[in-house]
């Protein structure tokens, strides 16, 4: 909770008014049974009209500073509030975006999302109850019963009796709501992710008609969350009637006792002593049940912030300015590489290869033999489990992640396209470039046709996802972004598979013009693609089992055989 209420730091003076200006309403409220007091037993009782009227006015005044003050107080405090969750949720987004792909799947884009939303909006309860309550509590039960008991102290003390009872009712329910938060917090998460799961993969349920089940996993998640936050509300639904309760029982005994030592003259307090002691009663009743309701929701509080500061105390990736700065030339080595994601078998075993300046490569091989793995190795998205990869040589894990991106362009297997215009998309591959540097790539990636026949052409709104967009021209616009960039190191993971044939030879014989001399890295499963290559590495259930020229490995490698025999219909001549 520390870390959390630390993000109020900057804010401290608005907080501070906010608390002033609170506190001045409070006091004016506290005010107010005196002076009503007062025209009970100095106005009324005597028939003095003008001092009722003055008293009246007085009154007044101080109702109007209450509201100025109050309304003032909220709106600082719930600036505070406002600029408090920006922040918080903005350090929890560039937190998410250096978190290595370990530290992602084990929380889960569903529970990263509940924490970036649900759980920053329950901890800015914690800045609201700072700014709002933190001097009211205290004023309203202190200079309640303080004033209460300047008027008669037995009447006041009837309050003291109910207080323990409202004290144990707020450590039961407080014990108990904690684990049913807790629980409801993590279905809030799984809820989400079967939400998203049935987004992403609608038309696949649809298909196999397996919406009944997935509306049962649906069902059960929402069903154990709502059960655990109707439980913690009823907990917490029962201070305020036991509060009341208890607050009209000590009115009725006051009227009671204080009628009794009226008429038998036991002391001298008056009707407007007990009317003012029944306000000022109910004003620290107030402020107990104001902290009642802090003391249960804190726990709720609690839990969020933990959970938020699950994200933010992560690893990560780190700064990506650590480490060593080099402008690299395209001199590539795996050295014994060994990697694993966690099971007991390996993904890619003990590969070594060299890549040289300037030559275009090939990595080939059927899905699952560990093509995409290479390259999340190579970009630093993932470190070996042994051995080491070497850029200019040095390695991964001493270069600055900056040097990395720098340095290599990528098209990785899955098209990242982004709501705005295609323009924005393509100018994220070198940020202030040109139209015309623009236009150049995308005639290269063969897309200019395509942007020409677009209303306002650049300008073209593309929508979230490029949900507008075939798979082709996803992959097209994806490879303009990356030629756009001046990098020493080019990656196409798989890039090219949404192309037809012709498109892709003309986009190719473009491609290695634009780039030659730049080493040139391409991932695939076409033989076509790899082909011509200067050397091709023939991947197979995570090992390198060949490398060499296309005619090379046509005659040796029965891995690369089989590889084109299935997509020539042929035999390997």
């Amino acid at each position: 909770m520390k870390r959390i209420i630390y993000y109020l730091k900057p804010y401290l003076g608005k907080l501070i008014l906010a608390t002033l200006l609170i506190s001045l309403s409070t006091f004016c409220d506290l005010l107010l049974p005196t002076l009503m007091s007062d025209i009970l037993n100095n106005g009324i009782q005597n028939r003095d009209f003008d001092f009722i009227l003055l008293r009246c006015l007085e009154m007044l005044i101080v109702a109007v500073v209450s509201l100025g003050g109050i309304l003032a107080g909220t709106k600082v405090s719930t600036d505070v509030v406002a600029a408090f969750c920006a922040d918080l949720r903005a350090d929890v987004f560039r937190k998410v975006n250096t978190l290595s792909f370990e530290e992602f799947g084990a929380l889960g884009t569903a529970a990263l999302v509940t924490r970036a939303t649900h759980d920053v909006d329950t901890v800015s309860w914690i800045a609201s109850m700072l700014a709002g309550t933190v001097a009211t509590i205290p004023m309203l039960f202190i200079g309640g019963v303080v004033l209460a008991m300047r008027k008669d102290v037995v009447l006041s003390l009837i309050l003291m009796a109910f207080i323990p009872i409202i004290v144990v009712a707020v450590l039961l329910v407080g014990k108990r709501v904690l684990p049913l938060w807790e629980k409801s917090d993590l279905y809030i998460d799984k809820q989400n992710a079967i939400m998203r799961e049935r987004l992403r993969g609608i038309r696949v349920i649809r298909a196999f008609n397996s919406e009944e089940r997935e509306h049962q996993r649906i069902d059960e998640a929402t069903h154990v969350m709502a059960e655990n936050i109707i439980r913690g509300n009823v907990s917490m639904g029962i201070l305020m009637p036991l509060s009341m309760l208890l607050l009209n029982l000590s009115v009725v005994l006051i009227i009671y006792f204080g009628g009794w030592r009226m008429v038998r003259g036991v002391s001298a307090v008056s009707a407007g002593d007990i009317f003012a002691i029944i306000q000022y009663v109910t004003m620290v009743m107030n402020g107990i049940i104001m902290a009642s309701f802090a003391v249960v929701m804190y726990p709720h509080a609690q839990v969020a912030a933990d959970r938020i500061c699950q994200v933010l105390d992560a690893e990560g990736m780190g700064d990506p300015n650590v480490g060593e700065e080099k402008a690299l030339t395209g001199q590539i080595v795996f050295d014994h590489v060994t990697f694993s994601y966690g099971g007991t078998e390996a993904a890619v075993r003990d590969i070594s290869l060299t890549i040289h300046k300037g030559e275009k490569v090939s990595v080939i091989g059927g899905t699952g033999s560990g093509k995409s793995t290479l390259v999340s190795l190579l970009l630093g998205f993932r470190m070996p489990t042994e051995g080491s990869v070497l850029l200019d040589g040095v390695s991964t894990e001493v270069l600055s992640k900056h040097t990395l991106r720098e340095n290599i362009s990528s098209v990785l297997q899955g098209s990242a396209i982004y709501s705005g215009t295609i323009g924005e998309n393509i100018r994220m591959g070198k940020p202030g470039a040109s139209d015309e540097e623009v236009l150049a790539a995308a005639e290269i990636a063969q897309l200019s046709g395509f942007i020409e026949s677009c209303e306002g052409g650049l300008n073209y709104e593309i929508k979230q996802a490029g949900k507008n967009l075939s798979g082709g021209q996803k992959q097209r616009l994806s490879i303009a972004r990356a030629i756009l960039k001046d990098a020493p190191i080019y990656v196409f993971d798989d890039s090219f598979s949404a192309l037809d044939f012709l498109t892709e030879k003309n986009l190719r014989a473009a491609l290695n013009e634009k780039i030659r001399g730049r080493t040139q890295i391409v991932v695939t499963q076409r033989i076509t693609s790899a082909m011509s290559a200067d050397c091709i590495f023939v991947m197979d259930k995570g090992c390198l089992v060949d490398w060499g020229k296309h005619d090379e490995l046509l005659g040796r490698c029965r891995i690369y055989q089989e590889i084109f025999a299935s997509q020539t219909g042929g035999g390997t001549k």
